[in-house]
């Protein structure tokens, strides 16, 4: 048989028998998966993802179906999540350390250094080769799953066997099986996936509880109740165990809306409580806005210092300078009139927002004081966040803006 009808033949069996479509048969792969050079190669649609095979010079039979993992990905969030509170993100930066651990997970001799920091990685790939030994055994045919190697950050499923004694119908039925067993492997990796993915997640957060004290966490449903009811927006409380305060430190519990406005109440580890309410979004109003991408980062921290205001004037982020002084005037009016030690925070880091918010010390309050204090200040600076949204939207219409 030569090799054009071979190709038709399988192409045939593939599509009668296992509902693969859209086969190309015209060498859609120059070479293997592994580099090799090959003499023959299929591609063909999935529900998912695509199925490849070939032959190599050497008579070995491959077949691949996947991406199946997406480490790549999965990392690069840890390291995002991890490195958030950074003045400036540097994404090559990130994206390095993410090759460089792809690298070091690519040899399965160093997944026990990395089994506590990326517990949940670590399961997700040693799941997947107990599901390639057990197709092995099912099949008989001998399955793997293949690790990234940058630049590819995915793992997929690959068969292998010898196709040199073997005639081509012989070859074709066996492609099949290797087909049926790569798409099991797929299919089982798939629902695992995200149960231990969400576990991983689970035990980070549990952590992160670890060291809180029950009476912050009953303290912090309670003040979570009383938005709920004060504010009728829906209110989740959560405890992060180093949560950067808008002045530095770490919070010991934390409540905040879902929804506009976005109000934050927490308090650090010298009992300092904060009240905050997003005034608007500055990373989102630069990049979206003003399209101004990559140096989003820099520009921020940049316009957190005064001094660098009167350059930004008349240009096109004149806008930020105007909501900035605007901010500052409400903050300076509601100290004014109240007393309160309302402020403006100017964004110094891309993860933080403009805000107006004040602060007390709760040192010896009781419990009802100081659940009284903090619904004065969300009433306070629901006035003063009021007047700046007011403000704020003759701006953004002044000029066209969305955020």
């Amino acid at each position: 048989m030569g090799r054009e009808e071979f190709l038709e033949k399988l192409k045939k069996y593939l599509t009668d028998n296992f509902g693969l479509r859209d086969i190309i048969t015209e060498m859609p792969r120059e070479q293997g998966f592994f580099n090799e050079q090959i003499v023959w190669s299929i591609n063909a649609e999935t529900d998912y993802e695509p199925f490849e095979a070939y032959e190599t010079r050497d008579g070995i039979i491959v077949a691949g179906y996947g991406p199946a993992v997406h480490v790549g990905d999965m990392l690069l969030d840890y390291l995002l999540d991890k490195e958030k509170y950074a003045d400036i993100l540097d994404y090559k930066e990130l994206a390095k350390k993410r090759d460089e651990l792809l690298i070091s997970l690519e040899d399965r001799n160093n997944w026990s250094k990395y089994r506590d920091e990326l517990s949940g990685i670590v399961e997700v790939l040693e799941k997947g080769d107990e599901i390639a030994k057990k197709m092995s055994t099912q099949t008989g045919i001998e399955i793997k799953q293949a690790l990234p190697t940058p630049p590819v950050k995915n793992t997929f499923f690959y068969a292998s066997f010898d196709g040199k004694n073997l005639d081509d119908d012989a070859k074709i039925e066996k492609i099949g099986r290797a087909w049926v067993a790569l798409n099991n492997a797929f299919t089982e990796i798939s629902k695992q996936e995200s149960e231990i993915l969400e576990k991983w997640k689970m035990q980070i957060q549990e952590k992160r509880r670890k060291g809180i004290l029950p009476e912050d966490e009953a303290f912090a449903k309670a003040v979570s109740e009383l938005m709920r009811s004060w504010t009728s927006i829906w209110c989740s409380y959560e405890i992060p165990s180093g949560f950067p305060g808008f002045e530095g430190g770490s919070a010991k519990w934390i409540v905040r809306t879902r929804g506009e406005p976005y109000i934050m109440v927490f308090e650090i580890e010298d009992s300092k409580v904060t009240v905050a309410y997003e005034a608007f979004r500055v990373h989102s109003s630069i990049n979206i806005d003003h399209k101004r991408g990559d140096d989003t980062d820099k520009i921020v921290v940049e316009l957190s210092k005064k001094e660098n205001w009167p350059k930004y004037k008349d240009t096109d982020l004149k806008d930020v300078i105007e909501r900035y002084e605007l901010g500052e005037e409400v903050a300076k009016r509601a100290r004014e009139i109240t007393g309160f030690e309302v402020k403006f925070l100017i964004p110094r880091k891309h993860c933080h927002e403009a805000v107006l918010y004040a602060d007390f010390d709760s040192k010896g309050m009781s419990v009802e004081k100081k659940i009284e204090m903090i619904k004065n200040l969300v009433d306070l600076l629901r006035i003063a966040y009021e007047e700046f949204k007011r403000s704020d939207e003759e701006i953004k219409a002044k000029y066209g803006l969305k955020k």
